[in-house]
């Protein structure tokens, strides 16, 4: 069951968190997961998007942030990732 809250404006499976505390996490575990791998990492959480930003030298880790933030984002959440492989 999805619920709205208005102190976070955020409609996620996880609602009870701040959107600052979420991207905080979000950051958190994208580092533990790709093994810091990915350089200038930064994640913002507003009004249930959820945007990655960074670089990355593989595909793969691109993929690994991806799939860490889904893990503490939800269902409902838009991702998007911007993360550039270069």
């Amino acid at each position: 069951m999805m619920t709205y809250s208005k102190e976070t404006d955020l409609l996620c499976a996880t609602p009870l968190l701040a959107t600052h505390d979420l991207a905080v996490k979000i950051e958190g575990h994208i580092e533990r997961r790709a093994s810091g791998r990915i350089r200038d990492l930064h994640v913002v959480c507003e009004e249930g998007h959820i945007t990655l930003t960074g670089r990355s030298r593989t595909y793969h880790a691109k993929q690994l942030a991806l799939q860490a933030a889904l893990d503490l984002s939800g269902e409902h959440c838009i991702l998007a990732n911007l993360i550039e492989v270069f």
